[in-house]
């Protein structure tokens, strides 16, 4: 009686770690997951000199957010949605009221499409271009972050 307790305590133990082993992003997390910190960001083929550094793009399952923090530490975040197309990844922001981080060339206003083609992608590294709607396009120079 009591081997069988012990067989069916770590059978259930055991059924309990593999369910909160799953992944992200219905099981598949791509190089896309997680957080990307913005290192550069370049319009018209020159580096945009009033640019900080205190942008991230974050990627989860279908939801993108752009998260900025300032010297001071304070953190301001907008979500919308992504989708990879292998090539290029198109963002949008359904809500323009819940806006509250601009970055250069990316256009937050409700429904727009913000189409990136993908220049350069890795584990580490990802080099993203915008043609943005007010005719200048940009490149953003992305470095995964915590990694």
């Amino acid at each position: 009686m009591m081997k069988k307790t012990i067989y069916t305590l770590v059978i259930m133990v055991a059924s309990m770690l593999a369910m909160t082993s799953c992944t992200h992003n219905n099981g598949d997390i791509g190089l896309w997951f997680g957080t990307w910190h913005v290192e550069q960001v370049d319009m018209d083929g020159s580096p945009i000199d009033g640019y900080m550094g205190g942008a991230f793009f974050q990627f989860q399952s279908t939801v993108f957010q752009l998260r900025y923090t300032d010297e001071l530490h304070t953190e301001m975040q907008t979500v919308g949605h992504w989708q990879d197309n292998g090539t290029n990844i198109d963002v949008t922001f359904p809500d323009d009221k819940l806006v509250w981080v601009h970055l250069y060339g990316i256009d937050t206003a409700k429904d727009a499409v913000n189409h990136f083609t993908v220049e350069n992608l890795t584990s580490k590294e990802a080099l993203l271009e915008l043609k943005s709607t007010n005719g200048h396009t940009y490149r953003y120079h992305l470095k995964k972050w915590g990694k």
